[in-house]
């Protein structure tokens, strides 16, 4: 047990702190779940119960990182922004999520 809390600490280092807030990872796994199609601001918004605020200022975290970039796109006459994951965002999503689930086993049973 305590190599594995050892291993799991090990490896979070290669981890990228930026990405852990609820938020973010929220953002990077229902983008991540839509693939290339993406999504829009709205749409986010809406699935995610965020603040503007809270979403543009998460969105444009992960852009900085290069984890999600962004395109503009006209439906139905209106200019809508489209948010998609990047392979580095899949990839670090992937990373996190191997990790996520190792920390929650290293608990054992209860």
């Amino acid at each position: 047990m305590e190599k594995d809390v050892l291993a799991l600490v090990e490896e979070s280092h290669a981890l990228n702190p930026g990405v852990f807030s609820l938020i973010r990872l929220l953002l990077l796994s229902n983008l991540a779940e839509l693939g290339p199609d993406g999504s829009t601001y709205r749409e986010l918004k809406a699935v995610l119960q965020l603040s503007d605020g809270a979403l543009y200022s998460n969105l444009k975290a992960l852009e900085s990182m290069g984890y999600v970039n962004s395109s503009e796109v006209t439906l139905e006459g209106k200019q809508l922004k489209m948010y998609h994951i990047t392979s580095e965002g899949k990839m670090e999503w992937e990373r996190v999520k191997s990790w996520l689930l190792k920390f929650l086993n290293c608990g054992g049973e209860k």
